[in-house]
């Protein structure tokens, strides 16, 4: 760990006064650090190939930008909770002191993610070429009228409804904007996309969840001012015609993790703050139909 990178966010005082702590817990240990601020997702992906870690002090979105920005890079990243839910965060912000020394020792697993490459086209025009670690998005934009948007999977017609927008997101992103769209949540070890209509006319409301090899096409059919989003944070105007091709990334998200690989369910629990009375009684385990 001889080059670590700190990214803060800008407007959180907390954010800048963490980092000064951190950098200087680091430099104390040999290790040299490079500053970035959240909002330059230029400055991070020029610094990423010299990192051999990054460690982000914000909330989900600042994990989900800087995720965009190394992952072509290869660097893990460590996520601090200075946000509202933290669902990528690993560590709290009282907890990042004591697990510097693992982390400079190498005491930790690297959780990896699947990520989606987004192209958007306009006849033979390229408007967009990014990733994504959340979600794509094909929806209206400001005014209040539905679109309808095809849906081909492999080349095959699925569906066209009439709806405020679809959304393709990867097992990360089935918590965010799929699961408030009434999406499933998906495990993050999962090879898989979710396609999700919002608000779909007709009740074709339904999720479908296709393999993660498979490559998905979205066309807009009709719709004015109309919008491509990624991960919530990249907006493309899109017109008539434009067609949205959703495959696998050949990236994957890089995460650094203390703990052991069922993290993710109690996580899921706590941060969704779902009613829960504990474990099931008995032995612990579950019991096959013939145990006695």
């Amino acid at each position: 760990m001889s080059h670590i990178g700190i990214l803060y966010h800008p407007t959180r005082p907390d954010s800048s006064a963490l980092a000064r702590k951190t950098s200087r817990l680091l430099e104390e240990r040999g290790t040299q650090v490079w500053w970035g601020d959240a909002d330059d997702e230029t400055a991070l992906a020029r610094a990423a190939p010299e990192l051999n870690l990054l460690i982000t002090l914000g909330g989900d979105g600042t994990i989900v930008r800087a995720v965009r920005a190394v992952a072509t890079a290869g660097v893990p990243v460590l996520g601090v909770n200075l946000g509202r839910l933290g669902f990528l965060a690993e560590v709290e912000p009282e907890q990042l002191e004591e697990r510097i020394p693992h982390v400079l020792r190498g005491e930790y697993h690297i959780e990896e993610r699947l990520m989606l490459k987004v192209e958007l086209h306009r006849g033979n025009a390229s408007l967009l070429d990014t990733e994504a670690i959340n979600d794509v998005v094909m929806a209206r934009g400001l005014a209040v009228r539905t679109v309808r948007v095809a849906v081909e999977v492999d080349g095959r017609h699925v569906m066209t409804p009439t709806c405020d927008g679809i959304i393709v997101s990867t097992p990360t992103g089935s918590t965010a904007y799929c699961l408030a769209a009434g999406g499933p949540i998906v495990a993050p070890d999962l090879d898989c996309l979710i396609i999700t209509p919002v608000a779909a006319h007709l009740g074709i409301a339904h999720s479908l969840v296709i393999p993660a090899h498979r490559a998905l096409c979205l066309t807009l059919m009709e719709g004015r001012d109309a919008m491509v989003t990624v991960d919530g944070q990249k907006d493309v105007h899109i017109e008539i015609g434009d067609r949205l091709a959703v495959t696998a990334s050949q990236h994957v998200a890089k995460f650094v993790r203390f703990g052991g690989d069922g993290y993710f369910y109690a996580t899921v629990l706590s941060r969704l703050g779902w009613p829960d009375r504990g474990p099931a009684p008995g032995r612990g385990k579950c019991a096959s139909v013939s145990d006695p």
